[in-house]
């Protein structure tokens, strides 16, 4: 007999958290379906003027917005989670079924595996696409706005590049002006894996007859028999032009967290700062992660008040979503200027939550 109720009660709570999980993920499509299509006209108004400046054909504009949707997603997850959260279980405390469930014996805890599981799938699953479709539409994006906006507005100076070139070639230029086509202390490494096996540092880089002229260069070589030696001033081998340089901005959302993290990597055998870029690489595991402490803290927030009115759930995740993303941006510009280390910069606010998360919850067992 206890056997038979044990297995009846199994199944029930199958049933639960297939009702559960199907209303919660109904939700989350349907609130961040709102916050990319608000990020999106936002978006559309505040570059009225640049579109008009431009002349750009409604196709032209278009696709560039909607290779913005990837980035939009990302950004609205966190909060499209934990509004979801709230929703679920504000619905479920004015229809009394909580009540009922703990009157039935089911813990609270018990009550939050499904979204839990929900959490830490979502969390693998939004670094994997932060990593590979959103890099790669923030790049297509970028693109298209180089080609748009760029073709009549060219800088005339550029600094701190660093591009890879063919052949496991890496170019580091720290000044290039554009009207006179000159790049200054320029360095051009070849890379074995990330070894370097060779450098070439050139003082002046000159762009002439459809090519660049070297002045001033030194060769070494880092292999068995270290070689040094001054080179005549001579045209060399690379694959660029001057535009190329000026377009050349390497921004960490165009970049995939392993790209990211070779180029940290040459950023520190080139002896270049590279602690802006091990922020933005942090962050890139460290803001997935947070789908699961909005499910914790969304639970709590609702359990804690009974009967709780849907607009002042609404409200509290909002005011939530604030904090924390405040708590985000300070971190980020604390570890970009050195005040604490990158790895604690981005997590801080992930730990501080997880942990008050966490008390709020074990607090509403009963």
């Amino acid at each position: 007999m206890k056997k038979h109720l044990l297995k009846l009660f199994n199944m029930n709570m199958l049933l639960l958290d297939r009702y559960l999980i199907y209303s919660f993920i109904k939700k989350i499509i349907s609130v961040l379906f709102i916050f990319v299509t608000i990020f999106l006209v936002v978006d559309l108004i505040e570059d009225v003027d640049k579109m008009l400046d431009f002349s750009l054909a409604f196709n032209q504009y278009s696709m560039i917005y909607f290779y913005s949707i990837p980035q939009y997603i990302n950004i609205a997850f966190p909060m499209t989670i934990l509004i979801s959260t709230v929703m679920t279980f504000t619905l479920l405390q004015k229809n009394n079924e909580i009540t009922a469930l703990k009157a039935s014996g089911v813990s609270v805890f018990r009550l939050a595996v499904p979204f839990i599981v929900i959490g830490i799938f979502s969390s693998f699953a939004m670094f994997y696409f932060e990593n590979g479709i959103v890099t790669q539409a923030n790049t297509l994006k970028s693109d298209l706005e180089k080609k748009y906006y760029n073709k009549n507005n060219k800088k005339k100076n550029n600094t701190n590049i660093l591009l890879q070139l063919a052949d496991n070639r890496t170019i580091v230029i720290d000044k290039f002006n554009y009207r006179n086509k000159t790049a200054k202390n320029v360095s051009i490494q070849q890379f074995n894996e990330n070894k370097v096996i060779s450098r070439m540092d050139i003082e002046n880089l000159i762009w002439t007859e459809n090519s660049w002229f070297a002045k001033n260069t030194i060769y070494r070589s880092f292999n068995d028999e270290n070689i040094y030696q001054n080179l005549p001033d001579s045209f060399v081998d690379i694959d660029l032009r001057p535009m190329d340089l000026i377009q050349s901005s390497i921004k960490p959302n165009e970049m995939d967290y392993w790209s990211l993290k070779s180029f940290i990597e040459r950023l520190r055998i080139n002896g270049k700062d590279n602690r802006k870029w091990l922020v933005d690489l942090y962050f890139k595991t460290a803001f997935p992660f947070s789908n699961i402490i909005m499910i914790i803290f969304g639970i709590a927030l609702t359990i804690k008040r009974p009967r709780s009115n849907f607009l002042i759930g609404i409200g509290s995740s909002i005011f939530v979503i604030f904090i924390y993303y405040i708590m985000i941006k300070t971190g980020q510009t604390a570890g970009y200027s050195g005040i604490v280390s990158p790895l604690f910069s981005v997590w801080i606010a992930n730990i501080i939550f997880m942990i008050t998360g966490v008390i709020l919850l074990y607090r509403t067992k009963s």
